[in-house]
């Protein structure tokens, strides 16, 4: 008996929505094991046997057998795209529903589809300005006045717009935090000179935006369910984060 076909899908009927799915949450900050788990809801919900994904931080690998007996396979590279946990929150609504047998695969393509093509313009407005709004915050808690947590505030709202634009032209996230760390502890120090502040305050607030909480959260996540590869990369990424936000923070003040 020969054995049974395997194809290697591009953008199938069914891969689509799954590999979607997939991206999506990967792209925009959600866990390994989160994307892999919708993945196989979806893919059963719509039928199909043994589905099969596995994810790592940079790419994600899929596989089911059709209902005709066929397997399918599809290897996606994953390129993440920042930081938006809406989109993964709407990512998981839908699957719920495809689950529940509320929405079908070409409804869900379509709702994966629309997410994508979603414009990121009120997102970035609303980053900066909530950067800004937790930077004050961290600054009155580390010890600042009025003054200095207007001033961590828009510093840090300045630091997250350039950070933005130069994710934009498609610079690597480290050198947008390598650049952010800099100016974060530069402006400040340069704000000192013009008025009394609290310099230590100001520049702690304005670099706490920066730090790579959900690197670090998703690592330990990934390691404690056995996810070995993508619970090393997500920490790696999280330690080059942190040593380049040191980093920056320390060429300021050799600057001054």
């Amino acid at each position: 008996m020969s054995p049974l076909p395997v194809e290697t899908a591009a953008d199938t009927k069914y891969m689509r929505p799954l590999r979607l799915a997939g991206q999506l949450i990967m792209e925009n900050g959600g866990e390994t094991f989160r994307a892999e788990e919708t993945i196989v809801r979806m893919g059963q919900a719509f039928g199909l046997d043994e589905v099969e994904s596995f994810a790592v931080p940079s790419g994600l690998f899929l596989s089911y057998r059709r209902l005709d007996g066929s397997t399918e396979t599809g290897v996606y590279r994953v390129r993440r795209a920042g930081t938006n946990l809406t989109r993964v929150d709407e990512v998981n609504r839908i699957s719920r529903a495809v689950a529940d047998g509320k929405m079908d695969c070409e409804a869900a393509t379509a709702a994966l589809e629309a997410i994508r093509g979603e414009r990121s313009a009120g997102h970035a407005a609303a980053k900066i300005f909530m950067a800004g709004v937790c930077a004050g915050g961290f600054c009155l808690m580390f010890g600042g006045g009025l003054t200095d947590t207007l001033t961590a505030a828009l510093v840090t709202a300045l630091v997250q717009a350039l950070t933005l634009l130069l994710e934009r032209f498609h610079l690597q996230a480290l050198v947008a935090t390598l650049s952010g760390a800099l100016l974060s502890a530069l402006l400040p120090l340069l704000c000192a000179r013009l008025y009394p502040a609290r310099i230590d305050a100001v520049i702690a607030g304005s670099l706490m935006p920066l730090l790579p909480g959900l690197a670090m959260t998703n690592a330990v996540q990934d390691t404690m369910r056995g996810d070995m590869v993508s619970g090393l990369s997500h920490g790696i990424q999280a330690i080059l984060t942190a040593g380049l936000v040191a980093g920056g923070a320390l060429i300021a003040q050799n600057l001054i």
